[in-house]
């Protein structure tokens, strides 16, 4: 049965100008109109900067049924994952003006507390550690990303980590913006192969 998510109801019923075909390049047209950002931005802030889907969910939770999301913005993809019988804590330094989830007060440093759990990142703040350090910390074996590959989001930092420690085992396409090109992507920490 289909879940119940607003969030693609509503991409979906946007005009197709305001998605990004897949066989269509990647360009920059987006820094050069504060309209389309500010709209992208309300959007993001009421539902996520990404759009999860049925499948998106049904992967993640063929891979944890217990995650620790940091920067959770909304709460939004944190809401439809406990729908699905998967336990989530939801952190963010910034009290959003409405949740769909419950959202704790928290930093990347919550991580500490936390590596039983999955490590669950969406769209981390562009040019900043937060992402790194989150990943930094933890000590878990599965770490859940979700958003573009060294651009847009977070910095280099969180992209070579996740490149040396961790190797990607499923990766799912979900809808995208126009000029973005994200998608949700599940790793699992390599092991160290050194000897006991």
């Amino acid at each position: 049965m289909p879940l119940n998510n607003p969030y693609l109801t509503f991409f979906r019923s946007l005009p197709e100008t305001f998605w990004r075909s897949p066989l269509l390049p990647l360009d920059n047209r987006e820094m050069w109109s504060p309209d389309w950002l500010r709209l992208k931005a309300a959007v993001a802030g009421h539902f996520s900067w990404a759009v999860p889907t049925d499948e998106a969910i049904a992967a993640i939770r063929r891979h944890t049924s217990r995650f620790i999301e940091i920067g959770c913005g909304s709460g939004y993809w944190a809401w439809l994952m406990e729908k699905v019988g998967i336990q989530v804590l939801a952190f963010d330094v910034v009290a959003p003006a409405f949740s769909w989830h419950e959202v704790l007060p928290g930093d990347e440093s919550e991580v500490l507390r936390h590596s039983d759990r999955t490590l669950f990142l969406c769209w981390p703040p562009w040019a900043t550690d937060m992402a790194f350090k989150a990943l930094s910390y933890y000590r878990g074996d599965r770490v859940i990303y979700v958003g573009e590959w060294m651009v847009g989001n977070a910095d280099p930092q969180l992209f070579a980590l996740l490149a040396a420690d961790f190797e990607e085992v499923e990766s799912v396409a979900i809808p995208q913006w126009l000029m973005r090109s994200d998608r949700l992507t599940i790793y699992r920490r390599r092991s160290s192969g050194g000897n006991a």
